[in-house]
């Protein structure tokens, strides 16, 4: 217990006299059960009943910890060095465990019900870092949500104007632990009609027993093996995100080199996945989320003056491999679909499963299964010292009238980093297929084709490799990356070819690069082939040493008809979430360009705006993104939301910022979107209280949540909003109280304690009252009554005096 001189406190009363009464107590919570929150090394670990216990008359109040929570802590009781720990029968008795780890913390917050738990991460256990129990993971509230991406491009070009607009729509509606999905666009093109897509709509919900996803409705089965098709149906699929440690799938990254104010458009399987409105020069998205796990990217950067360049990205999945003893399952049946109405859509159940044979390999398994069609996959997957590499082959047999066809299709993926030499393989890639083999894709084409044409278009091989190297020690010479993909096909001369490259550095404060793009397609015999290629040089140089500091740019690309153009630009910050840039150009034949363009992001989302100018075109583009959620609180606009995101509600508070998120506050009616959040893990929401106020107090400003998979969780925090007023106590004789006194309100809520000259700063929510002032071990009652509220100050000064007897 810990023990408090009193001589050491000096102040305005020589009188201290409650002191002892406030710093010198001991336990803080009488024995008993209590339901706790348990934090280990900061982290929220589980909610679960522990009782108090006191040993000894005098003794301090501890919880009962036993060995089976320790475990359920991620401690490692091997480590400890106690067999007594081992022991079954004391599976359930109580240690401390203070005396058992040097180091070690525990800590009660009685007002909120925490106990705070500090254990060095040498006794943790290896690979429970992150993991949180199920019991915590929370499904959310109910919610309805639109995220919208919308662009508006106004080009006039050889004399001739054309608008066109784009709006793609992710709508979203969560009941208890169920969420509907839906992925749809408009395009409105000026002389055309307008056109609505869906793309998918389903449901899905976390089955948690199998640590898996249930979708129902237009889904993508699961790509690990088979090509990944749409379909209308169900899907029983594991989630690899609710284990500890899990490993996240392959997300595309997309490059390239944009010439004026483009617009990138991104399709796989034929349908739009993602569009965007980017600047002159080198462009990066990260933001990908294919639908599939298989299945091409197609990116078509318009140009301001309508130009189109078209490349193909390959996208596929890595190999398969998962921990000894462990099993990944997809189970999916339904009817196929395809973005043609006018096709075929048999009926088919597809299963994958995959499991770790050994600590360094694992099995596949794949069947899929239709009227007239099965095809059969086996798999294996291992570690090697030289990376990791997967081996499967499938079997399939399609039969359509008149035609029966038999074949096969080997596929060898790796991938691999090598430390040594900093070299990652990100992705490594080779297929090859009989003429004989069919997927199921290529069986319902097969179904719908005029079976007196010649069947064309069918993979035969297929490359794919996607390598980065850094060069040196920290990449003291930079580092370069490839790219690049070669598909031939049956019965077809037919070939694409596609490769990008480029190499980066710095001197001092100067980042530079150099890359190239070229893409490849051989036509068949008598028709046009057609080449593309265009290197690019970079320089970038910043014009300040802050963060924010506005960076000059220079740019010079160069195609493959010797076209050149030149580009200098500048680009920079109006603030933490405004950014603007602003680019001229030169091109061979002496016409010169510029490009300007704005972007901001605000509490209700994301605006874009650019202007491009050139020697015979005109370019306008106009973006806006961000959310629409409704729920039980209200409707509030935000940035754009992720799979799962936040709901913060400060109540009766608008303005209040969000620490990790730039523009986001809370609106009037006190919620604030927090657009992201990573489900089955602890994700800290932390409000930004530096402009609060005086007169508003948070009683807490950072809250972990733990949202399932699609859930739209809630964060509320209890605001206090008043009258910031420093008084001086006095006693009824007037003379001026000493430090420890302590000051309540009629409902017996302590408000302050004063200081060592007498003063207690608190916030009122009322102007005339009655306090409690306890000091010196008596009680006495003291009225305020304040005068007309000075908004200058951001806080006042009056007297508490204690009423007579």
């Amino acid at each position: 217990m810990l023990a408090f001189n009193t001589g050491f406190l000096q102040g305005g009363s020589a009188q201290p006299a409650d002191v002892l009464a406030l710093l010198q107590g001991g336990s803080n919570v009488l024995p008993g059960n209590y339901r706790v929150e348990i934090y280990v090394n900061g982290d929220l670990n589980g909610r679960r009943d522990i009782e108090f216990k006191q040993e000894a008359a005098g003794a301090e109040v501890q919880p009962c910890l036993t060995p089976v929570m320790f475990k359920d802590f991620g401690i490692d009781l091997l480590k400890l060095q106690n067999p007594e720990l081992l022991a079954p029968e004391n599976a359930n008795r109580c240690y401390p465990l203070d005396t058992l780890i040097e180091q070690a913390e525990v800590k009660f917050d009685s007002a909120r019900l925490h106990l705070l738990i500090s254990v060095p991460q040498a006794f943790m256990q290896a690979g429970v870092r992150g993991y949180v129990d199920p019991a915590l993971w929370d499904e959310g509230v109910t919610a309805a949500f639109i995220n919208y991406q919308f662009n508006m491009r106004r080009n006039s070009s050889g004399g001739t104007r054309s608008t066109s607009k784009y709006l793609g729509l992710q709508n979203g509606f969560n009941l208890g632990s169920w969420r509907l999905r839906n992925e749809s666009n408009l395009t409105m093109n000026e002389g055309q009609p307008t056109r609505f897509s869906s793309n998918r709509s389903f449901v899905q919900r976390d089955i948690t027993a199998l640590k898996a996803q249930l979708a129902l409705g237009e889904i993508y089965t699961n790509g690990n093996i088979f090509d990944s098709v749409r379909f209308r149906g169900a899907q029983l699929t594991s989630d690899d995100a609710m284990l500890a440690d899990s490993e996240r799938g392959y997300a595309p990254i997309i490059r390239g080199v944009a010439e004026t104010n483009a617009t990138v458009e991104v399709r796989q399987n034929g349908y739009v996945i993602y569009s965007t409105s980017v600047s002159a020069g080198a462009f990066e998205l990260t933001d990908i989320y294919p639908s599939g796990s298989n299945g091409d990217l197609e990116v078509t950067v318009v140009e301001a003056d309508g130009r189109r360049r078209v490349t193909r990205q390959a996208f596929s999945s890595l190999p398969v491999m998962v921990r000894k003893g462990r099993m990944t399952f997809s189970v999916a049946g339904g009817q196929y679909q395809s973005n043609d109405n006018s096709q075929q859509s048999p009926s088919f159940v597809s299963t994958a499963l995959a499991y770790g044979l050994s600590d360094d390999m694992t099995g596949t398994f794949g069947l899929q299964v239709a009227e007239n069609f099965q095809a059969l996959n086996f798999g294996i997957g291992r570690n090697t010292p030289i990376g990791a590499l997967s081996v499967d082959i499938t079997q399939s047999a399609s039969k359509i009238p008149q035609q029966t066809d038999k074949g096969q299709s080997i596929r060898v993926l790796y991938a691999k980093t090598f430390a040594q030499t900093s070299t990652d393989f990100t992705l490594a890639a080779y297929r090859y297929s009989t003429e004989g083999y069919r997927s199921f894709s290529d069986h319902v084409q097969d179904l719908n084709r005029d079976l007196t044409s010649t069947r064309m278009g069918r993979s035969r091989a297929r490359l794919d490799l996607t390598v980065q190297q850094s060069l040196g020690e920290k990449q003291q010479y930079g580092s370069i990356y490839l790219s690049a993909s070669d598909q031939s096909y049956w019965n077809s001369s037919t070939r694409s070819q596609s490769i990008s490259a480029g190499y980066g550095n710095y001197w001092k404060s100067l980042n530079y690069s150099v890359s190239l793009t070229h893409t490849r397609n051989i036509a068949e015999r008598g028709s046009a082939s057609s080449n593309d290629s265009q290197v690019a040089l970079s320089f970038s140089l910043p014009l300040g040493s802050t963060a924010h500091s506005p960076r000059a740019t220079l740019r010079i690309l160069r195609d493959r008809e010797g076209n050149q153009n030149t580009q200098a630009g500048l680009n920079g910050y109006l603030g933490p979430a405004t950014n603007y840039s602003f680019q001229g150009g030169r091109d061979g034949q002496g016409g010169n360009s510029g490009n300007a363009s704005i972007s901001t992001d605000t509490a209700v989302g994301r605006m874009d705006l650019g202007y491009g100018q050139g020697p015979d075109y005109k370019s306008l583009n106009v973006g806006a993104s961000g959310s629409v959620v409704a729920h039980a609180g209200g409707i509030n606009l935000g940035q754009q939301v992720g799979e799962s995101f936040v709901l913060a509600e400060v109540p009766d508070t608008p303005g209040v910022g969000i620490i990790s998120n730039a523009g986001v506050t809370t609106g009037r009616n006190g919620f604030a979107i927090v657009p992201n959040a990573q489900p089955y893990r602890l994700n800290w929401v932390s409000l930004d209280t530096g402009n609060l106020g005086a007169d508003i107090e948070l009683e807490q400003a950072t809250q972990q949540v733990v949202p399932r998979r699609g859930a739209v969780v809630l964060a509320r925090y209890q605001a206090q909003i008043g009258r910031r007023v420093q008084f001086i106590l006095r006693q009824a004789d007037g003379k001026k109280m000493g430090f420890g006194a302590t000051v309540e309100d009629p409902e017996g809520k302590q408000s302050a304690i004063s200081d060592p000259y007498g003063m207690a700063l608190m916030l009122l929510k009322q102007d005339k009252g009655l306090m409690n002032v306890t000091w010196d071990g008596s009680t006495c009652q003291a009225p305020y009554d304040l005068p007309e509220r000075n908004k200058e100050l951001n806080y006042e000064q009056a007297e508490l005096k204690c009423k007579g007897n």
